[in-house]
């Protein structure tokens, strides 16, 4: 019985190592054009835990945005780019591009939809999904 209580106070005695702060300036870059009526690509393929670095280009002559609710809720944003995601969305101007360094869900095998949700793009294809194997 004394035994067991000094392993358990060792074991509560060892500090335990902090997880490493992920790199995200080695991301992979992906990017992302968006138009008056669609993204290209529409289809994102990531891999569970990896470092990416999504730019969004909004080519046209309105404002966009890049809407992923469930994505951005459980994907890891740098620090320094989380001012760019709002309301899990990006907004772009006409002509303007965002960089945004992740690290992807550790989710198997998802899929997260992303979306313009301005009000003009409502009836657009402005629309594709994040694949997260």
């Amino acid at each position: 019985m004394k035994a067991a209580f000094a392993l358990l106070a060792l074991a509560a005695a060892t500090p335990t190592l902090a997880a490493p702060s992920p790199n995200f300036n080695r991301g992979t870059p992906i990017a992302v054009t968006v138009t008056n009526d669609r993204f290209i690509p529409d289809r994102i393929n990531l891999r569970r835990g990896r470092a990416y670095a999504i730019t969004i280009r909004n080519a046209s002559d309105r404002r966009h945005n890049f809407s992923a609710p469930d994505f951005f809720g459980l994907a890891r944003v740098a620090p320094r780019d989380g001012r760019l995601v709002s309301d899990n969305k990006v907004d772009l101007r006409p002509g303007q591009r965002a960089t945004i360094r992740i690290i992807a869900p550790d989710t198997p095998n998802a899929v997260y939809r992303f979306r313009s949700t301005n009000l003009l793009d409502a009836a657009e294809k402005l629309k594709g999904n994040i694949y997260v194997r």
